[in-house]
């Protein structure tokens, strides 16, 4: 069955094209990942599926043969974890797509407020649908584990490709070898051509040229049969076909890996081996309320990199502004410099001066390297807008280069990949990876994690583990019980009867056995 069916549509604002689709069409059993940079049209895409108002101007038709479910995008601007009301929103579409028939579900970034206990359960229940999906995202583990069809936005065309999100991945890198091969090969040929170019006309002046033991009325005779014009007509044709040739030479865009050992400012140096942190053994607090404690000293190293997790609501976000604005009871190095990024920060800015500006003052790398990275985070068109005048996301993004560029040593990063596309993304970890100092950094994205490779500080069982702290064997009845309840919380959300009241009592069964572990 075809549920939706797009024809030659074309989105525009103000006679500028956002993208075009000349042929979309959603199926049965089809999970289909919507995926490009901020700011191409995903959401305005599904919101035109979802026949939701938009500013902009449509051609083309889209047909829809079933019923349709948008779950927009959560922005959770509370103190409070968004996750759980991310779910509930999620649950109670997906019973009523259950209730009706065809029935489309759309997810607008479901994963960004989710922990990872929270998407495993997402990736699960949606694998088990009978209905087909179109979801919007960013999480390449989500996409890997979860689409089998991929529509992305890139040079205002919506591309499809029938396939996984990893078999996308490589056939992106076949295509890529291939252009780099297309582009040495035509290099070659222009090469040839000009070296036959340069012979013709080389042989054409002197084919004019009398030679000392010829008469002139025999050069004469000799230049009359046109060689000099012949062999000047093929360097002229020869000319025109290298022209022509270099006309349509493009050059792959090639993503140089970030440098990062060209620091103007060497005052931040630490030694690898010396503390730069020391935490006592004490309660993490938010409104006189107990959200874990540490049970021992904690040292952070001047070059160490830790990844923070937990789940939502354990109060990772809470440690990490306490030890920004010095709440702890803590040792801190006097050379210490930390920059900090926290979640939800594209709330206005009285900032008047420009993008350029502001970043240029604060960057403690070469010219070379800040640009890259405004480059990576989708600034460069942006760079000489006022502060005050950016977008939402291009807040986002400019507070996150500023953090990153800044004259720090210790980045507290507080999911930093939030609302950064995939492209964003990849070059975030670049940069962590390579960053001279320390980092600490909280994020729900696994595959960011997986890449970075971090040291692992846990928050479980409301205390603070460490490394050392990790047993081999985890409480297996305790992950027994949740793994039952789980099921059965699978089992009632596919079951068109089912009621929301004992879907929410094994939720809240499951968050309270959760909480021992």
């Amino acid at each position: 069955m075809e549920y939706i069916k797009i024809t030659n549509l074309k989105v525009d604002y103000q006679g500028e094209v956002l993208f075009q689709a000349p042929h979309l069409n959603v199926q049965d059993r089809q999970i289909v990942g919507l995926i490009g940079d901020n700011g191409v049209g995903k959401t305005t895409l599904v919101n035109i599926i979802a026949e939701k108002p938009i500013i902009f101007g449509i051609e083309g038709q889209v047909k829809r043969n079933c019923h349709i479910v948008l779950v927009p995008q959560i922005l959770n601007n509370s103190e409070q974890s968004g996750g759980e009301k991310e779910k509930a929103v999620i649950i109670q579409a997906l019973l009523q797509i259950n209730q009706t028939q065809n029935s489309l579900l759309i997810l607008d970034e479901p994963t960004s407020n989710l922990d990872i206990e929270q998407q495993k359960w997402l990736i699960k229940v949606l694998n088990g649908l009978k209905q087909p999906l179109l979801v919007i995202s960013h999480d390449q583990t989500f996409l890997s584990k979860l689409v089998n069809v991929i529509w992305q936005i890139k040079n205002q065309q919506v591309y499809e490709f029938k396939g996984t999100y990893e078999e996308y991945q490589q056939f992106l890198r076949a295509q890529e070898k291939r252009q780099n091969t297309q582009y040495f090969q035509k290099q070659v040929e222009i090469k040839r051509l000009k070296k036959n170019q340069q012979e013709f006309a080389t042989r054409a002046k002197k084919s004019t040229k009398k030679k000392k033991n010829i008469s002139w009325s025999d050069w004469k005779i000799k230049d009359s049969s046109g060689l000099e014009k012949s062999l000047f007509r093929k360097s002229t044709l020869l000319k025109r076909r290298i022209a022509k040739a270099e006309t349509t030479l493009e050059k792959p865009q090639v993503h140089q890996p970030i440098t990062l050992g060209n620091i103007e400012n060497m005052n931040l140096e630490l030694s690898q081996k010396s503390s730069i942190v020391r935490f006592e053994t004490q309660s993490v607090t938010l409104h006189k309320k107990q959200l874990f404690s540490i049970t021992k000293e904690l040292k952070i190293k001047g070059k160490e990199k830790i990844a923070l997790t937990g789940k939502n609501g354990a109060g990772k976000s809470v440690f990490l502004a306490k030890l920004f604005h010095k709440e702890l009871a803590v040792w801190l190095n006097s050379q210490l410099k930390m920059g900090y990024f926290k979640q939800n920060m594209a709330q206005e800015t009285e900032e008047t001066a420009t993008v350029k500006e502001v970043i240029y003052k604060n960057s403690i790398f070469n010219k070379t390297t800040t640009m890259q990275l405004l480059g990576d985070l989708h600034l460069q068109r942006s760079l000489d807008n006022h502060v005050s005048s950016l977008s939402g996301g291009q807040l986002v993004c400019f507070k996150l280069a500023k953090v990153l560029l800044g004259e720090h040593n210790l980045l507290i990063l507080d999911e930093p990949d939030n609302f950064l596309d995939i492209s964003s993304i990849n070059a975030l970890e670049e940069f962590l990876r390579n960053y001279p100092f320390a980092v600490i950094i909280v994020s729900h994205d696994q595959n960011l994690l997986k890449n970075l490779n971090f040291t692992s500080w846990k928050i479980k069982n409301h205390k603070l583990i460490t490394p050392s702290d990790f047993s081999s064997k985890e409480n297996a009845k305790i992950a027994n019980q949740i793994s039952l309840l789980q099921f059965k919380l699978d089992q009632l959300i596919s079951d068109p009867n089912a009621s929301f009241n004992d879907i929410e009592n094994i939720s809240r069964e499951i968050n309270r056995i959760s909480k021992k572990n």
